[in-house]
């Protein structure tokens, strides 16, 4: 069975490969949509770290800090450094105890376990690398999800 340390190591290495795809884009890529009124790309990446930061708040209470949006390749550029620092967070926690959480949400109190929240940032970013990968199919371009999935991630750890 997989782990959720593999599904966090995982995470990092597809975030990482995520934004790399993104530092060579147009400008015009970051404002595709899937729709009028929904999140541009650009949005959606931003929106990718920021949970991140969420989560760190989950886990240990730090705070955040403002993201620059995300709005061209040598912004997504800057988001390596970001991502690897949230991501290493996550992992932080994966061989700890399984402690309840209450954490201070907009609408008041949260309950969760550390184990919800290291599994929920994974869902979360897998559902929004799927969007970002069919806006841009939508629109005439390309990201190849199986280059970020767990079968290539194995391969590529087992292959070094």
């Amino acid at each position: 069975m997989i782990s959720l340390e593999t599904s966090l190591r995982h995470l990092a290495w597809s975030n990482q490969k995520l934004f790399t795809m993104f530092i060579d884009q147009p400008d015009e890529i970051f404002g595709l949509t899937a729709a009028d009124g929904e999140w541009p790309i650009g949005q959606l990446l931003t929106h990718l770290a920021g949970s991140g930061e969420w989560y760190r708040y989950c886990l240990n209470g730090a705070t955040w800090t403002d993201l620059k949006p995300v709005v061209n390749g040598s912004v997504a550029k800057e988001y390596l450094a970001i991502m690897a620092e949230l991501d290493a967070v996550l992992l932080e926690y994966v061989t700890g105890s399984d402690q309840d959480l209450e954490i201070e949400g907009e609408n008041g109190i949260i309950h969760a376990t550390v184990s919800l929240i290291l599994s929920q940032a994974v869902m979360h970013a897998a559902e929004h690398k799927g969007q970002i990968a069919a806006i841009m199919k939508q629109q005439g371009h390309h990201i190849d999800l199986d280059a970020l999935d767990v079968w290539s991630f194995i391969h590529q750890s087992k292959s070094k």
